[in-house]
């Protein structure tokens, strides 16, 4: 398993000397966000507003999908992640920015502050109250076949998906559309992933990622904006004085 995977921002799980389990952007590879996405107040719905993806041509969402983000560059955004499993209930929350081809940085800013950051060449997760920073290496290809590739244009959804519509989850906002996406490949990190987008624009408002084991994590992205311009130095981290530094090995 790779050190950075989206299944830690999925997971949002991290395992390491003085850490306990808890949500981050990439588990103890130092997974992106699925610690990704917006926070926002969820919104209370019900039958009304809600729209069925049956009646809409899931072939022409898949490819708007693709199409809105295919020239994207960098994306930045707030998000807020939820994390479920037996006992557990967690939502953190902050900011994040990410540039092709790998370049990312995840600011958890409630209820913990962390700092996830990947440069290119070696990822970093910063925890303040612990004191520690945990560093493996890392490069964009450890974004491929991750929900993160969404964001920067780089997953072929039809060709690594099944896709169909989702009925298991409620849309979160009104006017969106739900779409199960199942690996074609199987034997992955995950069972399936929803996710919600507006028909209309093509924006993705959501993930959520469904492990074996029946635990989710959700992303839910806010104000989101595309191709501003930033500087690589922006995915520089630089471990405080004093910290205790630990190297991981990655997996094979």
């Amino acid at each position: 398993m790779r050190f950075i995977q989206i299944r830690l921002v999925a997971q949002g799980r991290i395992s390491g000397p003085k850490t306990s389990v808890q949500p981050v952007p990439l588990r103890a590879k130092l997974l992106l966000s699925s610690s990704i996405l917006p926070a926002l107040s969820f919104v209370f719905f019900g039958l009304i507003g809600v729209m069925d993806s049956h009646a809409w041509d899931m072939n022409a969402l898949v490819a708007g999908l693709q199409r809105r983000y295919a020239s994207v560059e960098t994306v930045a955004g707030d998000f807020q992640q939820t994390y479920r499993a037996p006992g557990i209930d967690q939502i953190e929350s902050g900011v994040f920015r990410m540039k092709r081809p790998g370049f990312m940085r995840w600011e958890y800013r409630q209820p913990e502050e962390k700092l996830f950051v990947a440069d290119g060449h070696e990822a970093f997760l910063y925890v303040p109250r612990d004191r520690q920073v945990t560093i493996q290496s890392f490069s964009a290809s450890d974004i491929h076949g991750t929900p993160l590739e969404f964001l920067l244009g780089g997953a072929d959804i039809k060709k690594n998906f099944s896709v169909m519509p989702e009925s298991g989850f409620r849309p979160i906002a009104e006017h969106t559309v739900l779409l199960r996406l199942i690996p074609r490949s199987g034997g992955g990190d995950y069972d399936f992933l929803v996710i919600e987008i507006d028909p209309n624009t093509f924006e993705l408002r959501r993930i959520i990622i469904r492990e074996h084991g029946g635990n989710t994590s959700e992303f839910v992205l806010t104000n989101v904006i595309v191709n501003t311009k930033m500087e690589n130095k922006e995915f520089q981290f630089k471990p405080p004085r004093g910290i205790e530094v630990v190297r991981l090995k990655n997996e094979q």
